[in-house]
């Protein structure tokens, strides 16, 4: 762990006890999404999706009391839209043990791409060096995570009238593989779709390489989405490994 990020551990680390003692010390809210979103009503926009899932929650959840389970929920939220908001992202919303994020890609997919990816390893880095730490300490179990990224366009969907009370949601490739890549991840491990891959390299040939992604070997007959790319080729999953 480098030095210089020895403050901001200490500072998240000091947040997550006081929530553990005191409870979720920030409203937790996803409309700045909508508001990124009604930009684009009925309309196309590009995006990285990331779903952040907890492994093994409902067991957790049977286990535990529902405050504490509930006090772990909270704590993985308030961290997760924390670490989001500092690379550009928004937490679009919350479905029970996961999180999904969006990373706007209209104008900058490289840097998108790259910053979704460097935000996994931060929050995973946060959860193994702080929270679960933190956890030990109030007698909670340690939690893992299963991270999935693709990059691609949704569209927009309004599901009302007004624009600013109406539910408004995403249809498209992206969020579906990114939920799905989620759901083979092994406990931390990040994958992402060949859509990321892809648009890194386009924009650096080298990248690929010194960020050291890994494609995963997949079973044709359990994962047969077709790739982009490659026709009559399955679509492309790797394993993002931090430099």
């Amino acid at each position: 762990m480098s030095s210089n990020n020895l403050p901001l551990l200490d500072q998240i680390r000091a947040r997550v006890s006081k929530t553990l003692k005191y409870g979720i010390q920030l409203n937790i809210s996803t409309e700045e999404s909508k508001k990124l979103l009604r930009r684009h009503v009925n309309r196309k926009t590009n995006l990285v999706i990331m779903f952040v899932d907890i492994n093994k929650s409902t067991q957790m959840s049977l286990s535990l009391p529902e405050n504490r389970f509930s006090l772990m929920i909270q704590t993985f939220a308030q961290e997760i839209s924390i670490a989001v908001s500092g690379y550009g992202g928004y937490v679009f919303k919350y479905e029970g043990d996961a999180a999904i994020v969006l990373f706007p890609a209209e104008y900058d997919q490289k840097t998108a791409c790259k910053n979704a990816l460097i935000c996994s390893t931060a929050i995973l880095e946060t959860i193994k060096k702080v929270v679960n730490p933190e956890f030990r300490l109030n007698q909670l179990p340690e939690i893992t995570l299963r991270i999935g990224l693709d990059y691609g366009n949704a569209l927009v969907v309004l599901y009302g009238k007004s624009l600013e009370k109406a539910h408004i949601d995403l249809i498209g490739w992206g969020i579906s593989m990114a939920a799905k890549i989620a759901s083979i991840a092994q406990p931390n491990q990040i994958l992402a779709g060949e859509s990321i891959c892809n648009t890194l390299k386009s924009f650096d040939k080298d990248f690929l390489y010194y960020s050291k992604f890994v494609e995963v070997d997949l079973d044709p007959i359990k994962w047969n989405y077709p790739s982009h790319v490659d026709v009559g080729s399955i679509y492309r999953v790797y394993e993002y490994l931090e430099n």
